[in-house]
């Protein structure tokens, strides 16, 4: 099998240089050649060559971000992403049944089928996972200058001091079946189930449906929204009065003030105020190959 690794050292907050001589270690008992980019650019432009050279797959040691980056390199292509763990979110390698192990990840990108799934498009920006906008995106802003916090704990401490200052928007969201207006926390529009390290925030998503499933949380005060929160974790919070959620094949968004669009934990697209137009985002149906280890593969 044509197999080769790019590594991301400073994902994770520092996990990646961490662990960098055991994941190298074991790429290279399966006799895995290691690339270590040495920037975001080089990170895509790598993906992209491995892509072009006919390598079948590509492990990638990062998180979400790191993913995001090797996706922008392999989008329509025949070689396969596998996330290998080593970030603060690691939300694909979770969706896709990844351990969070790297080592054991290895072991399984080389195993397991290789399927393809949909890609986000916003923007001229590109998003594996879960792209949102209000609340979520300014706490994925924030999450980036915390130091003293790792893994999700990172994410929940963000929502605490976001929430302190966050005031709702009021969006305007044009889909297949109608329009939605109104005033809210945020809207997230997903392609797959995680965000946030773990948040459940889509249950009921397919990464491979051609369908953005949208979760839109209504304006609701600072006490309610810190009681429902929790329940995000196991999926719950769609039974939530001031929750909705819609599936389309496209969208197009507007605000009533600017606001930044976040996709795999990175700024992908500016939503702008409603008087200067909206965004539209979509989905590009199997646009990346992935591999999806098999169930019996997973460590339990």
């Amino acid at each position: 099998m044509n197999a080769r690794m790019l590594l991301n050292p400073t994902a994770g907050r520092g996990r990646g240089r961490r662990a960098l001589a055991a994941v190298v270690a074991a790429a290279r008992r399966h006799g895995i050649e290691v690339e270590v980019p040495e920037s975001p650019a080089a990170l895509s432009s790598g993906a992209r060559r491995a892509a072009s050279e006919g390598v079948e797959r590509l492990l990638v040691g990062g998180g979400d971000g790191t993913w995001h980056q090797a996706a922008k390199g392999l989008a329509g292509s025949g070689c396969a992403l596998a996330p290998i763990a080593l970030g603060t979110g690691n939300d694909l390698a979770r969706e896709l049944g990844f351990a969070l192990d790297p080592v054991a990840a290895i072991a399984q990108a080389l195993a397991g089928p290789v399927t393809r799934i949909d890609l986000g498009r916003a923007g001229g920006g590109i998003f594996c996972g879960v792209a949102g906008s209000g609340f979520d995106s300014q706490c994925a802003e924030y999450a980036k200058s915390v130091r003293r916090l790792r893994g999700p704990l990172v994410y929940t401490w963000s929502v605490v001091r976001v929430l302190a200052r966050f005031v709702p928007l009021r969006a305007t969201l044009d889909h297949d079946g109608g329009r939605f207006s109104g005033e809210v926390m945020f809207i997230s529009l997903a392609n797959t189930r995680w965000f946030g390290g773990g948040m459940h925030i889509a249950p009921q998503a397919d990464a491979a449906d051609g369908l953005l499933d949208v979760v839109i949380v209504h304006r609701l005060s600072r006490a309610r929204l810190l009681a429902v929160f929790p329940r995000v974790y196991s999926g719950s919070h769609l039974s939530h009065p001031a929750i909705s959620t819609l599936r389309t094949r496209r969208a197009r968004l507007a605000f009533d003030r600017p606001s930044m669009l976040y996709g795999d934990g990175e700024a992908i697209a500016a939503v702008p105020g409603e008087a200067a137009g909206r965004l539209e985002v979509s989905l590009d149906p199997r646009a990346l190959a992935v591999v999806r280890p098999r169930i019996s593969d997973t460590p339990k």
